[in-house]
Formats: C-alpha cells, sequence, structure tokens
C-alpha cells in the first residue's frame, strides 16, 4: 500500500522542477514554501538569498531567468521591490482565469 504524502502539490512540483539546476530548483522550492504555491512571496531578493544561501546577485539572475521561462510571475511592486509568485509552469495549474466575452 503506498503512502500518501501531506504535501502532494510539493511533491508535485519537485518533480517538474527535477531538470532545472539545483538553485533554480531551491529557488522555486523557497518561493512555493513561503507563498504557498499561490501567493506572492514578499520578501526582498536580499533575503531570500540569504534564505537559500547564495549572493543577491545570483538569486536575482536566477529569478529573472525563472520568469522568462514561465516558472515565475511578478505580481506588484511597492517602491523599488519588485514581488514574485509561481508561475503556471511550477504549479501545473492555470493563475488566470481567462474572462468570458458577453453580449455583443
Amino acid at each position: 500500500m503506498s503512502r500518501q504524502s501531506p504535501y502532494p502539490e510539493l511533491e508535485a512540483l519537485q518533480l517538474r522542477i527535477s531538470r532545472l539546476p539545483h538553485l533554480k530548483q531551491n529557488l522555486l522550492m523557497t518561493y512555493a514554501v513561503f507563498g504557498a504555491l499561490e501567493r506572492a512571496v514578499e520578501m526582498t531578493a536580499v533575503e531570500l538569498a540569504e534564505i537559500v544561501g547564495v549572493p543577491p546577485s545570483h538569486f536575482s539572475r536566477a529569478r529573472r531567468e525563472l520568469e522568462a521561462e514561465g516558472w515565475m510571475e511578478f505580481t506588484h511592486k511597492e517602491g523599488q521591490v519588485k514581488f514574485y509568485r509561481l508561475g503556471e509552469k511550477a504549479t501545473g495549474r492555470r493563475v488566470v482565469v481567462p474572462l468570458k466575452r458577453t453580449g455583443g
């Protein structure tokens, strides 16, 4: 009998990102944990880089690449600080529901 995971969405994410370089995997998993797979993570790149254990410049470059590849999504900006969440490619689900057109 197979064991039911208490974190099936995190395990699914791990499978989706398994071919990415370790830094990108760590970055995505950090966002998954702090953003609960759907919310923006309201921490600076410096704070997150410290958690991941890399220089902020490496963290920011990896995040830009992940955004360009569809793994991450920019959500908003406060002053000079940009905030992100996991994108559709990472979550495996549509982040934005398309609007239905009504009438003429």
